[in-house]
């Protein structure tokens, strides 16, 4: 049934005594080191994506995810490709992070596929209960299948029932140093699936006039056929004055294809961006 979609009560926590409330942080401001950016778009056929997988499989055979072993890829290369330009320290942490959706961890029974409201938790590498990779680390340090296999993922819903400004939890990813990373995946949204009887979509985009350094956006491949090697496309929010080294890099072109510009920054390139995408998060 419909209302079902509006029911929030197992995403909420009732509110403590006031007593028991506390401030959160500021609001963060754009970090001055960054450079505009320009949004570029990929694509991994699924012959590539399986190949990668591969590459990311760790020693001991375990079980690791197409999902884990792209963005391990990306977050490896794109680290290395910046790290000559804004020079961190080898042994720095650079900040990752990733939008969860939580429709997919909650079960008994299964929460509606079109739940209302954004039902999605930020994993943060700063506050990750695991071990957390320098810079040198993931450049070439750890084999990919260690890169791929980092991941954390903790319970928050009793601590945001704490902070009465919720938003003051949002997490402006150019508040952070360059070369961090924030993604989020979108290919459940399956949009080239709608049929509106005229026609089906080829693909949709998250419209934006704002590149935001840092975001990287996974969106559903255009061709859902099973015999289809389309695969997901990406959209990688990266500095302008540095997307030639990206785009013409071999390392990433064996498994990337590049499709083009996806979006530019519409303000004076003299002036700083606004807020971009942004999470939620402890």
């Amino acid at each position: 049934m419909a209302w079902t979609c509006n029911d929030l009560s197992r995403l909420t926590k009732a509110d403590p005594p006031e007593v028991c409330k506390i401030d959160g942080p500021s609001p963060p401001q754009r970090h001055p080191d960054h450079k505009i950016g320009v949004a570029l778009l990929f694509h991994l056929p699924k012959s590539k994506a399986a190949q990668l997988k591969q590459l990311a499989m760790p020693e001991d055979g375990t079980w690791v995810s197409t999902y884990d072993a792209f963005l391990a890829f990306i977050w490896r290369n794109l680290t290395r490709l910046r790290t000559p330009v804004f020079g961190p320290a080898p042994d720095s942490k650079i900040f990752w992070s990733e939008a969860i959706d939580m429709r997919r961890r909650m079960h008994s029974p299964k929460p509606p596929a079109r739940i209302q409201h954004n039902v999605m938790f930020a994993a943060l590498s700063a506050t990750a209960t695991v071990e957390q990779p320098t810079a040198s680390e993931l450049i070439s340090g750890w084999p990919l299948w260690k890169v791929a296999r980092y991941e954390s993922l903790d319970a928050t819903l009793d601590m945001v029932a704490t902070v009465r400004d919720k938003t003051s939890l949002n997490i402006r990813i150019d508040g952070y140093p360059p070369m961090s990373i924030l993604q989020t995946d979108h290919r459940d949204a399956n949009m080239v699936s709608a049929d509106f009887g005229f026609g089906r979509p080829t693909t949709y985009r998250h419209l934006m006039d704002c590149v935001t350094e840092g975001v990287i956006v996974i969106y559903p491949p255009r061709d859902p056929l099973p015999e289809s090697d389309e695969g997901p496309e990406f959209s990688i929010c990266y500095e302008e004055a540095l997307a030639k080294d990206l785009i013409e890099d071999e390392g990433f072109n064996e498994f990337f294809e590049y499709r083009g510009v996806d979006a530019v920054h519409a303000a004076a390139k003299k002036t700083s961006p606004p807020a971009g995408p942004g999470l939620v998060s402890a």
